[in-house]
This record gives structure tokens, sequence and C-alpha cells, in this order.
């Protein structure tokens, strides 16, 4: 073998002065006709890694973000949004997130009247959650007033986000109501957790309301009042509270009031120019028919004394203590000529109720004869 090399190729390095470069060891047995190894280069090597790492991150961020789709429709999920709403004094909010109708008749249900009352819920424990089809219920503990109280929510599924997470609505909560009732006039002002109410005709009022202790107290202004007291209304379910019950008595005002109803009404029976005043405890009889009677007069003598009671279903009883005294007198003619015919003197008598009040005083009806009445001032 000739150890010549062509012409140049002397000078060329050898593989091994190259800088960054290694002649490769050959393959066990011997080098392959034409075999050469080729490095990889780092770029190529870190774009695998790189895509293995990709595809990685997705499955851990598709496992990540099933999870957090999960928690955010779990049926529980409007039950918190809920009384976290209602934790934070925002009644409006909570009752919209609710789908509680109501309007300006529940003057309970305001930040306001809310605001006023103590005993409220002030924090809640999710129990348990349970679903059923398309039903899912919700246990609950609500903290309230120091005490726990058990609730169970109800909620629907509506629909699906993405045809896989359930999108639950929560059925209205049937509140529970203050209840309350005043042994007094029909439309007595009433004040619930400062706001203002009347009864009706029973005396009664019922009122929707949010967990709570609500204060109530009479307010019958200067003419009588009653000792107030409180209601609680334990969370939700429709459950009312104890009845609040009412019993007014007058003021020192409202007794001169109906004090001056009576007298009113017993000089219009003075005032009556007829033997027998329509209504009245006292009348005259024996008249002649022979005799045309004219000028025709009551005296009252003596004024009635009476004493006001508790409330019974009409009003605040009257009662008399000493009678009135009354006379009747009237100028009479006939086939014996003219003269003076003279009745009494004979008792005047009160009984009967004081109904109620108005800006002109207290008024009086009485259960004489056929219930005249009168007001008085």
């Amino acid at each position: 073998m000739n150890d010549q090399q062509p012409d140049g190729w002397a000078a060329a390095p050898h593989v091994d002065t190259l800088r960054g470069t290694q002649e490769a060891p050959a393959p066990v047995g011997g080098p392959a006709p034409g075999w050469q190894r080729r490095r990889m280069r780092r770029g190529a090597v870190l774009g695998i890694i790189a895509g293995g790492t990709a595809v990685v991150l997705l499955a851990v961020t598709g496992v990540v973000g099933y999870a957090v789709q999960s928690a955010s429709h779990s049926a529980d999920r409007p039950v918190r949004a809920f009384l976290d709403d209602l934790t934070s004094g925002r009644v409006d909010d909570a009752l919209d997130a609710a789908g509680i109708d109501h309007d300006d008749d529940d003057v309970l249900l305001t930040d306001a009247a809310y605001a006023e009352a103590s005993g409220r819920v002030t924090g809640y424990r999710i129990v348990a959650t349970r679903t059923d089809g398309d039903t899912a219920t919700v246990r609950a503990s609500l903290r309230q007033g120091g005490r726990d109280v058990a609730t169970t929510f109800t909620l629907d599924r509506t629909d699906s986000d993405w045809g896989v997470f359930p999108v639950w609505e929560l059925e209205a909560p049937t509140l529970g109501q203050v209840e309350l009732s005043v042994r007094g006039p029909a439309g007595t002002p009433v004040e619930v957790a400062g706001q203002r109410v009347t009864t009706g005709r029973d005396g009664t009022a019922r009122l929707d309301a949010l967990p709570g202790t609500y204060d109530v107290s009479v307010d019958g202004g200067k003419w009588y009042s009653a000792e107030g007291g409180s209601a609680r209304v334990a969370g939700f379910g429709g459950t009312g509270s104890v009845p609040v019950a009412m019993t007014t008595t007058l003021t020192s005002a409202g007794e001169r009031a109906a004090q001056q109803a009576v007298d009113r009404w017993v000089d219009a029976c003075i005032a009556s120019t007829d033997a027998a005043p329509s209504g009245c405890s006292f009348y005259a009889y024996g008249e002649d028919p022979a005799y045309t009677y004219s000028n025709q007069e009551w005296t009252l003598e003596q004024r009635p004394q009476v004493a006001v009671g508790g409330w019974l279903s009409r009003g605040w009883t009257v009662s008399t203590t000493t009678f009135g005294r009354a006379t009747f007198t009237a100028d009479i003619s006939g086939p014996d000529g003219v003269g003076t015919a003279t009745a009494g003197p004979m008792n005047v008598n009160v009984a009967g109720y004081v109904s109620g009040f108005t800006d002109a005083g207290a008024t009086f009806e009485s259960a004489i004869g056929n219930g005249a009445s009168d007001t008085g001032s």
C-alpha cells in the first residue's frame, strides 16, 4: 500500500485535533459499513422533553380544571352564596340569591330591619349534601344567637355547563314569621325592629322574617301603652315565633279622655227633649195621652262617676261607680187646664266601652239601649 497521500490531504488536521469534536467508538463487533453516529442536537432533545412535559401539564391542568369546575358546580354552592349574603347583612342580595318573593309590605325583609334584629345568623356549616337525580338536598347548621339551628335546603337541577357540570338552583326557603297579638283597638300601631305596622281587625299581625330575634312594642301615643316583648324566628321552614301577646292599658291622658267621652254621651242624653231618650239609661214614663206636653227638658243634677277597666273584645270597659241623678220637666195642657209635669230624680247609669282614640279624643260606645255612641275630647 502506498503511504503517500494525495496532494493537499496531508494538510488536513486529524479529527482528534478538531475542537469540540470526538471520534465515536466503533460498535461492538466492528463498524458496520458506512457506520457513523451523529450526536443529537441539544435543541432537539429539549424539544422532546418540552413536548412530553406539555402533555403532562395538559393532563394535570385537565384534572385540576375538572376538580375546580366540579366544586364550583356542587349543589351546596348556591346555599353558601345565600348564607354568605345573609351573614353579612346583605338582605336584598340574599333574597335575590334565594329567589324569595317580597314587596313593600314585607317591612322586616330589609337591610335596616335585619340590622335591628338580634340573634341573627352569624355563621353556618354545611353538614351534608345529597343528590337524587335532578334534585338535591343540603343540610346546614346555622349559628344563630349562640345556638345551632338545623335547616334543610332543596335545590333543582336546571341546566348543565358544557354538558357535564350540573347547574343547581336553590328553591326559595320558606320564611318564618313574627306573630303578635294586641288586646287593644283594631289598627293598633306596633313597632317591630323599628318598623311600623298595624294590627288587623282581630288585633293580630304576622310578618315574614329572616332568622333572628325582633323587639316588638305597642305605639299607643299618649292614650295607651303595653308592655313589649320579643319574637324569635329560628331558621327557615315556615315556623312562626311564639306569639307576642300584649295587653294595652290606658295612660292618665287616656283615662281623662275616656271620662270626657262618657261625659259627652251623658250630656247628649240630657240634651234630648224626649221623655225616653234613645239609647240612654234613664227615661220618664206615665204620660197622660189626654194632655199635650211641651218644653220638655232634662236636668242633670249629679254627674255619674265611672271607672275604666281592662280591654275586652270591644274595648276598655266602662262601668258606673256612683250613679248620677237627672230630673224631667214639661209644660202640659189638657182638659183640666195647664201646668207642669215632673219626673225624677232618677238614676243616670253608664255602661259600655271605650273602643279607641282619634286626635279628638276617646270614642265611647254605650252598651245600654241601642248602643248610641259619642266622641269626646
